[in-house]
């Protein structure tokens, strides 16, 4: 062996040496010293001389002279070597690649997607192969080469590094996408719709990258998570092929197969990448091409939390940007609506309780730089969590790329200079190590080598000193660790604080063992059969049950829930009863079943026919108004002191829940009397609102050190709890009263208890929310005190308030609090606001004028049942006017249809504007309720098409509300038409 080479440690020495006599054979004189010298620094010199000998063996005489006059060459094929026995292949299958390398001039320069873009052109066209996955998995190997030569020479950083993978990603799904489109267009014709203009447009198509990839942050052997999209429902202009029209879904689902087929197939150079597509809308069950409209409606309604999360990632990889942005702006409010609390990190911590299970079961005891506590996806993890939880009201935080997104959380101070470098430290070097794990063998894998001599080569790679007495697999094992001590240690802390010492168990959210097998696509047919092998008795409920077939995934999604454990199957099997109506839930509501698939244990609630005829105590309270109180007594356990301010919230929000599942239930399968219907859900919304009030009194008396004082505090309702016609999803306007005998530390302890009500209703934690408090129509809004006295509030209805606020303030009803004040604030309230309308000049007038602003300043369309003309505002308007012309008053709580009985009565309405305005507020009130039970959500109108359409036409028939052969949409028209007349006759014409 030739003296500099002496020095090497090399491991196998006298193989070392039969290679280098060899390589002096094959290589110029001159290259054996600069070789010695990069051995030397070689991570794995054995290996690096052992594929220079093979490539000096098969490379062509003109190549090996090239090495002589291009001393980078050299450098770059020992670099490969030393690190990549994978890629080093591409190098020995192609020698001349290398020189290329050396000889380009913008070789360190950081391509963007625009170069890569005309890099592939030119490959394509001097290396043309008909078989496009060949072609891109060689353009991929090729690039692979020039970016790890980058990463291992130290010329780009970690951020650059990934950025160039994922920007390489996406120039290959890019040319998938065209190629496959155009040989699929050739067949069937254009995609396309007709817009609002009526004219014939293309249909789009994005292709959205998620994951790693969405991020920017591809690994050297990612999988790449997709979701692929379309613009809109239609038909393809037809092919050259007879009956060659297809729907546009049909087009775009063959385009995203020919797609997903191209870049996995297996070439000579591997697979271009794998492909992960379980997480579209409905994973595995789901379409793998749906429309904008499709996705909106299911982030919007039916993603469980952490498909919510997976989104910060998501961004534009292929195909129409237009179609990505129009997604990504429509599913940002549901990706952000950030709870305020960090136990919103619930479904965070029970994946990573999965993460962990996998963990604990995989073979051997390697440790994963990934998969570890404290490892690269606790970083993930809590980055995601931070942005959540922060990002709704700061826009700057939000940031797919995991490095970016720490830089931006500390320039807003939502983490500390010493976490943000610590956290950006640890990252980079345990991504350091999982790239330098995967580009040795090229696998998807995060465990470091079990062996000394791996770890060793390992540890070199990744630039770890030895210590003096000490081996650098050593070394790297300390530092790891290290690392995943200071992840953790300040995971603990941030996410959950008050348990640190017990990472976790403050939640303590475990897996349940799968009973359901895991056979893919679920189908209904596929869980039928399950269940006749589990449980015949089911099974035939099943069968017998009236789904229909739109309803049906609801059902399976239902089903896979419950049978999720032995535990959540139990009530199924024990409880027909409850199963049959759960059922009649899934065909009517895929909200509620959302409720029940993500709470399946909330199965007995439907357990008894009680609730079948509603709470009747409650909204007897309701109905007999001033003389018994429109208020309802809290829930017993709201006021025991031995009880701590979490788990009191927790079961509020578990008894509003199921509130919500047993009148949803009852009203989808018995329909009735819309008033009578809200009542129940206002006598729901209540009986939290005085629970709230008593678990804040509570909480507020067991922080004060002093007594409670004296004096007199109420919550009041207003608009939909004002008129007990409180629905699902509806805000819960509210403001607050105190006597007029407190003084300045009375208003102060009730604005603490105000505060803490408000915070026990719509403060989100690991159950979610009670509902939203609006208290923006308290005196002044946002700029009045949040606790008023009632002489306040007198003086403010008499001197100060808008025409509109007249309006609201005849609404209200006292809901909570002290009974004896809010009787005496609704009397008062009523006389002020009469005497308040007779001194206004043409209210007539201004309160058209505001109904027609109220028109013009909310777009909605046409079908919306609340602002458009004939809307319920119509309605409310009219009758508030004429309670205030002819001082009819009404008890409080008292609905439209008992205000309008009290205005006939009085003789301010005809029998028939009576029975119009009661007719069409009831069903304009119908409809909306409809369609809140189908989606669970405010509707500004009745749906375009499809499962939800077809749901509320279903229900609008049962209820009597449309004659057969009638749509909603006509009726609703007609409705409209006939509450336009009867409001413009009253209140006066424009």
């Amino acid at each position: 062996m030739r003296s500099e080479f002496e020095p090497i440690g090399f491991e196998d020495r006298l193989k070392a040496a039969g290679n280098l006599e060899r390589l002096e054979e094959q290589l110029a004189p001159r290259l054996m010293a600069p070789l010695a010298s990069l051995l030397s620094h070689s991570p794995d010199p054995d290996g690096a001389l052992n594929l220079l000998e093979r490539y000096a063996q098969g490379a062509p005489p003109q190549t090996l002279a090239e090495l002589a006059r291009l001393p980078a060459a050299l450098s770059y094929l020992i670099a490969i070597f030393g690190y990549s026995g994978y890629l080093a292949e591409t190098l020995l299958s192609e020698p001349q690649l290398v020189v290329q390398f050396a000889r380009d001039r913008n070789f360190t320069k950081l391509k963007s997607k625009e170069d890569l873009m005309q890099d592939f052109a030119r490959f394509s066209t001097t290396n043309p192969d008909p078989w496009l996955a060949a072609l891109l998995a060689r353009f991929k190997r090729r690039n692979y080469l020039r970016i790890v030569l980058k990463d291992v020479l130290g010329l780009s950083t970690l951020g650059e590094t990934t950025l160039e993978l994922s920007t390489l990603a996406d120039v290959i799904l890019s040319d998938a996408y065209m190629y496959c489109d155009r040989e699929l267009e050739k067949r069937y014709g254009q995609p396309q719709y007709r817009d609002a203009q009526g004219r014939i447009v293309r249909a789009g198509f994005s292709i959205i990258s998620l994951g790693k990839l969405g991020g920017n942050e591809l690994n050297y052997n990612s999988d790449i998570d997709l979701l692929f999209l379309y613009s809109r429902d239609g038909e393809t202009s037809g092919g050259n092929e007879r009956e060659s029209t297809i729907t546009n879904k049909e087009y775009f689902v063959h385009v995203a197969h020919a797609i997903t087929r191209t870049i996995t197939q297996t070439t000579s150079q591997g697979e271009v990448f794998r492909v992960d597509l379980r997480l579209r809308p409905e994973g595995e069950q789901g379409d793998l091409a749906i429309s904008l409209n499709s996705a909106h409606e299911y982030y919007e309604h039916r993603a469980r939390d952490w498909e919510l999360q997976m989104l910060i990632k998501a961004r534009h990889s292929a195909g129409d940007v237009k179609v990505t942005r129009e997604f990504l702006r429509g599913v940002e409010e549901y990706v952000y609506r950030s709870p305020g609390d960090f136990v919103a990190v619930e479904s965070v911590l029970l994946a990573r309780e999965r993460i962990s299970k996998k963990l604990r079961e995989s073979r051997g005891q390697a440790i994963d730089v990934k998969r570890h506590r404290g490892g690269i996806r606790d970083i993930e993890f809590l980055v995601q969590c931070l942005q959540r939880l922060h990002g709704l009201h700061d826009h700057w935080v939000r940031s797919g790329g995991t490095l970016f997104a720490l830089r931006k959380l500390n320039d807003k101070s939502w983490l500390s200079n010493r976490d943000y470098a610590a956290l950006t430290s640890a990252y980079e070097f345990l991504r350091k190590v999982e790239h330098r794990i995967q580009m040795e063998a090229g696998q998807q894998t995060h465990r470091l080598p079990t062996t000394a001599d791996a770890l060793d080569r390992l540890g070199r790679r990744t630039g770890v000193e030895p210590a003096p007495a000490g081996r650098p697999g050593e070394v790297l094992l300390r530092k790891v660790r290290e690392a995943f001590a200071v992840v953790d240690e300040i995971y603990q802390r941030v996410i959950h604080p008050a348990d640190a010492s017990q990472p976790g168990a403050v939640f303590e959210l475990k897996p349940a063992l799968t009973i359901l097998p895991d056979s893919g696509c679920l189908t209904f047919d596929s869980v039928l059969t399950f269940l006749d092998s589990q449980s015949p008795e089911v099974a035939v409920l099943v069968r017998e049950a009236p789904v229909p077939e739109s309803a049906r995934r609801n059902v399976i999604r239902l089903l896979s829930a419950m049978a999720a454990s032995a535990e959540g199957f139990a009530p199924a099997r024990a409880n027909p009863a409850a199963l049959r109506r759960a059922l009649e839930v899934a065909g009517g509501s895929a909200y509620l079943t959302n409720l029940l698939v993500h709470h399946p244990e909330d199965l007995e609630f439907l357990n008894s026919t009680d609730h079948l005829h509603r709470d009747t105590a409650a909204m007897g309270q309701l109905e007999m108004g001033l003389e018994a109180s429109s208020m309802i007594e809290p829930f017993p356990w709201a006021s025991n002191a031995g009880m701590g301010l979490r788990e009191k919230m927790g079961i509020l929000r578990r008894q509003y829940r199921a509130g919500v599942l047993k009148l949803g239930c009852v009203d989808l399968t018995a329909g009735g009397e819309v008033f009578a219907m809200l009542r129940g859900w206002s006598a729901n919304a209540v009986r939290c609102i005085s629970s709230a009030q008593a678990i804040a009194q509570c909480a507020e008396k067991q922080e004060e050190s002093t007594s409670a004082g004296t004096g007199s505090f109420v919550a009041m309702g207003l608009g939909r709890l004002g008129l007990s016609e409180f629905d699902l999803a509806s805000d819960a306007d509210l403001f607050f009263i105190a006597g007029s005998e407190a003084n300045r530390g009375d208003l102060e302890r009730w604005t603490h208890w105000a505060e803490k009500t408000i915070e026990v209703l719509s403060s989100y934690t690991q159950d979610g929310t009670v509902f939203p408090v609006d208290t923006r129509l308290r005196p002044r809004g946002h700029e009045g005190e949040l606790v008023v006295t009632l002489d306040g509030l007198l003086a403010y209805v008499a001197e100060g308030a808008q025409t509109w606020e007249l309006l609201t303030y005849l609404k209200a009803n006292p809901l909570a609090g002290d009974g004896r004040l809010g009787r005496t604030a609704v009397q008062r309230l009523q006389e002020a606001i009469v005497q308040r309308f007779s001194t206004i000049e043409d209210f007539q007038g201004k309160l058209h004028q505001m109904r027609r602003r109220l028109e013009r300043e909310v777009a909605v369309p046409g079908s919306n049942t609340k602002t458009t003309p004939g809307g319920y505002y119509d309605v409310d308007f009219a009758v508030s006017y004429l309670r205030l012309q002819h001082r009819v008053m009404t008890e409080p709580g008292a609905n439209i249809a008992q205000q309008v009985a009290a205005l006939r009565g009085a003789g301010a309405l005809s029998p028939e504007d009576a029975a119009a305005l009661t007719e069409g507020a009831a069903f304009l009130r119908s409809v909306d309720h409809i369609l809140r039970l189908v989606a669970g959500k405010a509707p500004t109108g009745l749906p375009e098409s499809g499962a939800n359409l077809e749901t509320a036409e279903s229900l609008a028939r049962r209820w009597s509300l449309v004659a057969e052969g009638q749509t909603l949409a006509a009726k609703l028209h007609e409705i409209q038409q006939q509450l336009r007349y009867v409001y413009r006759r009253l209140v006066g014409s424009e």
